[in-house]
């Protein structure tokens, strides 16, 4: 993901939206320190954290983690570990009903959109677990606390298990990818029934504009519930009310429009459209509306919530 400032900071979160994927990827991987790994139980601390930046070494299991990128508030709360500080906590708090759920009684320090050092230094965290969009300033944070860089857009399983190698909660993320694949395998066989049916997940801009995405950003659901994606959409995009009427899907997921709400909605704003009303997915009302806009993103939340909140519009 890219580092944005001011209102383009927030696809900090939502790059989910409309930035190009493929930021890089490496493995982090976890050694205990001074012994061979294969029977340490890496719960154990001293670490060491081989990340994207090189090594650092955890002393002790960390107590006042800062991350000055939002989406890692989210990896960390799935895994009931809540920052003492963390990019745009105003902006889960008021547009991100997923992820505000589990922070809400805890007292988490906004760094604001704009993160600087000044700001992380104030919090005296004994960890920093930052994004690849703050490489340069490695050495600066590095200063203040043991730093970890991850990638911003990694595979959300690889991620969450990198983030469970570094607060040591590594029983914490096998049950919950193992309670994830249960549940999308029990899903995916209860909604066999709608698997040639097409499904299209999009935004609607105003203006009779809609935006899509890669489908890889929905791989969970698709995959794991066994939907049809819609041909010749897989690649994502802008598209008219003219364009998606060519598509015509069986079924369309409108996902909030947090940053620039359209008053009424898709529905309201459509509603005298013979294009929009000749959709099969409009005259089936098969069109489903998600409140929280982070499913887009390479998120866990957005994955464990979201696949469930699927799940049930089409049950």
């Amino acid at each position: 993901m890219c580092r944005l400032k001011n209102y383009k900071y927030i696809f900090a979160f939502l790059c989910l939206l409309l930035m190009v994927t493929g930021c890089a990827k490496k493995t982090t991987e976890v050694d205990r320190k001074g012994a061979s790994n294969s029977t340490v139980e890496q719960t154990q601390y001293p670490k060491i954290i081989h990340h994207l930046e090189g090594s650092t070494t955890i002393d002790k299991k960390p107590e006042r983690i800062a991350t000055p990128y939002i989406s890692f508030v989210d990896y960390l709360a799935v895994l009931n570990v809540f920052p003492i500080a963390g990019q745009g906590i105003g902006t889960i708090q008021r547009n991100f009903p997923y992820l505000n759920e589990l922070i809400k009684n805890h007292t988490i320090i906004d760094l604001g959109q704009e993160v600087d050092i000044e700001k992380v230094l104030a919090v005296k965290p004994d960890l920093i677990i930052a994004a690849d969009d703050m490489s340069d300033k490695y050495e600066q944070l590095s200063k203040i606390a043991p730093t970890v860089i991850l990638p911003q857009a990694g595979d959300w399983r690889e991620t969450l298990m990198q983030m469970g190698e570094i607060v040591g909660a590594e029983e914490k993320v096998r049950k919950v990818l193992v309670d994830f694949d249960e549940k999308s395998a029990r899903y995916k066989q209860e909604l066999s029934k709608h698997s040639n049916e097409t499904v299209l997940f999009t935004m609607y801009q105003g203006k009779e504009n809609f935006v899509t995405w890669d489908i890889e950003r929905f791989e969970p659901f698709y995959n794991g519930l066994g939907l049809k994606p819609v041909p010749e959409a897989e690649k994502g995009g802008t598209i008219s009310l003219e364009g998606l009427g060519k598509l015509n899907p069986d079924h369309i997921f409108v996902v909030n429009n947090w940053q620039t709400p359209i008053a009424g909605g898709v529905e309201k704003d459509l509603k005298h459209s013979a294009v929009w009303s000749s959709l099969n997915a409009v005259k089936n009302k098969q069109v489903y509306y998600l409140d929280d806009p982070s499913l887009p993103g390479p998120l866990a939340l957005a994955k464990i919530k979201g696949i469930k909140d699927i799940y049930n519009a089409l049950k």
